[in-house]
Formats: structure tokens, C-alpha cells, sequence
């Protein structure tokens, strides 16, 4: 059984979180350590960094960094991360799933699989094992550093050049920067003079014109293309 996670306020905003999780080589050990410090950082007991492969004869996982668990665990979470992210035949997940493990120490224990942006090469997903329950705003917390993650290494893989840089219009740039800051629709449709309706037009414009699976994930892209800045 998976559980869906909700949509929530994050304690910080993406924009607090972005830079600190983006990778700067391609070295295992640089997503080794980051993932080590993301589990520091949030509590988990192990960490799981793999691309679920396009395959002509089927998936394939390519396991890309592990922090603290063993192989044979190791399986068993993709196994069980996998199942969750590709159960929509055709339509893979794209939102976080929290998925229920194994109790360990008597406890039950979580997997917390993040999934990033389809892509032509395959799709790659973090996956975080923790012993409990976390609260919704720790999770919407590391979902958005998962995705500034995953999207730095989707970016080494791509190498975007400037020319190529998706245009995204002047109210898309503005509803994508101030959800960078946090605000929601309603807030930002105060700011900005438009329903909320309208804004959740503009960023969905803006994540299909992006290839972002949703708003946070465009607010991620945007970011590392220099594409917005905090409205003045």
C-alpha cells in the first residue's frame, strides 16, 4: 500500500532550499555525501539516489548513490519505490509517495520516495527510509530539496545551453518567483491582481513549458536556468 503526500506549505522556501542540493560533479562520492547530509539533515536512516531506466525490453534501475543500507535492503527499497512510481501504467508518478516498510527495532518504518522528471533516459527518484511517521511540512521540505537534486543531475546529463532555455512569459516569471517565496495561489493572485485560477493557469503554462512534472519542479528548473528572481 502507498499513501499519497498531500500539498503543503513547506517551512522554507525553495529558493532557501534549491542552492544547497545541487550537485557540482559527477562523481558517486558527490551524491554520496549529499545524500548522507540530506538524511543529517532530516532524520532518515538510510538513502537510496537510483534512475529507473527506459528499456525497450522493460525497466531497468540504475542505482547512482546509497547511504547506510545494506544490499540487501538496498533491492527491496527499489523494488518497493519502483512499484510505487510506475503502479499508473504509462503515467508514472510524479508527486511523493510515503510507502510502509518494515518495522525495525520494533518500530515501523517508512519509505519516502521522491520521483523526479520522466525523461527521455529514464527517471530518477531519491528514496529515504526513516524509522516513524514525519510531519507533512518535513516532507514537503525534503521533497523540494529531493527535486533541486535530482534536476542538478538531470542537468548534467542534458547540458542545456543557453539557446536552448525555454521563454516563459513575464506573468509566468512572476507567478513562478513568487512561488519560489512560498506564496500560494490565492496569495499570489492578491499580489499579482488575478484569480487564482488565473495563476494556476500561468504556472501550469510555465511547468509544460519547462518539462516540470509540477510547480515546484518548474520553480527548481527556473531557478538553476536564471530565468527568475524575487519580484520587486
Amino acid at each position: 500500500m502507498t499513501v499519497a503526500v498531500p500539498t503543503m506549505s513547506a517551512p522554507v522556501t525553495i529558493r532557501e532550499i534549491a542552492p544547497q542540493w545541487q550537485v557540482a560533479g559527477k562523481a558517486t562520492d558527490d551524491l554520496s555525501e549529499t545524500i548522507a547530509e540530506m538524511c543529517r539533515t532530516y532524520r532518515c536512516d538510510g538513502a537510496i539516489l537510483f534512475r529507473i531506466c527506459n528499456d525497450g525490453g522493460g525497466r531497468k534501475t540504475q542505482t547512482l548513490a546509497v547511504h547506510q543500507i545494506d544490499r540487501v535492503l538496498t533491492d527491496a527499497v527499489i523494488d518497493r519505490a519502483v512499484a510505487a512510481v510506475t503502479r499508473r501504467k504509462g503515467n508514472p508518478e510524479t508527486l511523493p509517495v510515503m510507502i510502509p516498510a518494515w518495522r525495525i527495532g520494533g518500530k515501523p518504518a517508512f519509505i519516502h520516495a521522491f520521483p523526479g522528471c520522466p525523461k527521455a533516459h529514464g527517471q530518477v527518484v531519491s528514496a529515504f527510509l526513516s524509522v516513524g511517521q514525519k510531519e507533512f511540512g518535513e516532507i514537503a521540505e525534503m521533497y523540494l530539496a529531493s527535486c533541486s537534486l535530482m534536476e542538478s543531475i538531470d542537468s548534467m546529463r542534458d547540458s542545456p545551453i543557453a539557446a536552448d532555455r525555454p521563454r516563459i512569459s513575464t506573468r509566468e516569471e512572476a507567478c513562478l518567483a513568487w512561488t519560489a517565496e512560498g506564496k500560494t495561489s490565492e496569495e499570489i493572485g492578491i499580489i499579482l491582481e488575478l484569480s487564482p485560477h488565473t495563476v494556476n493557469h500561468y504556472l501550469g503554462s510555465a511547468a509544460r513549458k519547462l518539462g516540470a512534472s509540477n510547480r515546484m519542479h518548474a520553480v527548481a528548473k527556473a531557478l538553476r536556468l536564471g530565468l527568475i528572481e524575487r519580484p520587486v
